[in-house]
């Protein structure tokens, strides 16, 4: 006889603190390595972007129904993350604001509301991206196509934001800072493709000892061969 399908069994309130515990765990071994700056991975359906979806999340109980509770997980770890990442330091998320599906805006307009729970709650940054909690999205991929997205969560929730997506040229990221559009460009691929995509940045910016972005011993041999 062919097998009953697999049935995704839901997490208990236990499996939820155990989880949240985690993240804690994981900012504290963060601290104590050195690292000055966290950010919470809360998109692309992973699973704080999975309690947050209309389309994943089905809970009847606390965690699930309305926006409440279905942010609920996102807040509860942000503030328990808090317990051991210190407020001098910058605590930032990475959340999909947008699904791009039939209900879009209202997805939008919920993480608007969202955000600004998360900001009360002591979140600095959002990094601005794709929920990717549905595979009916049609994402209108091309370039920068992220950055009018992130403008308006800046606009709408007074966040300082990011975001990355397609972003490669050095005189887009540049313009973009400075008309205010953005408070960061993140870059993912483009420093996979390049990891001295900063420095050549720079040069084509015409930035005043460019070599300077690099780390001090390579500054110091490019200014050295400059001269030479």
């Amino acid at each position: 006889m062919p097998s009953a399908p697999h049935l995704p069994i839901a997490m208990t309130t236990a499996d939820i603190k155990r989880t949240q515990q985690h993240f804690s765990d994981a900012a504290g071994r963060a601290l104590r390595a050195g690292f000055e700056w966290l950010e919470l991975h809360f998109a692309h359906g992973f699973l704080a972007q999975n309690f947050l979806s209309r389309h994943s999340n089905n809970r009847t109980d606390q965690y699930g129904g309305s926006l409440e509770n279905r942010a609920r997980f996102l807040l509860e770890t942000v503030a328990e993350v808090k317990t051991v990442w210190p407020e001098s330091l910058p605590l930032t998320i990475r959340l999909g604001v947008f699904e791009f599906d039939e209900h879009a805006e209202l997805s939008f307009s919920e993480s608007i509301q969202v955000l600004k729970w998360l900001k009360e709650a002591g979140v600095d940054l959002v990094d601005v991206s794709l929920a990717s909690s549905t595979p009916g999205e049609q994402v209108p991929w091309g370039p920068n196509f992220m950055v009018p997205y992130a403008e308006r969560v800046r606009q709408e929730t007074g966040l300082q934001v990011a975001t990355s997506w397609h972003i490669k040229g050095a005189q887009d990221a540049d313009t973009f800072i400075r008309e205010g559009r953005l408070d960061l460009v993140f870059l993912a691929r483009s420093l996979l493709a390049n990891p001295h995509w900063a420095f050549h940045a720079a040069r084509e910016l015409k930035i005043d000892e460019s070599e300077a972005v690099l780390p001090t011993p390579y500054a110091y041999w490019l200014k050295q061969w400059e001269l030479t």
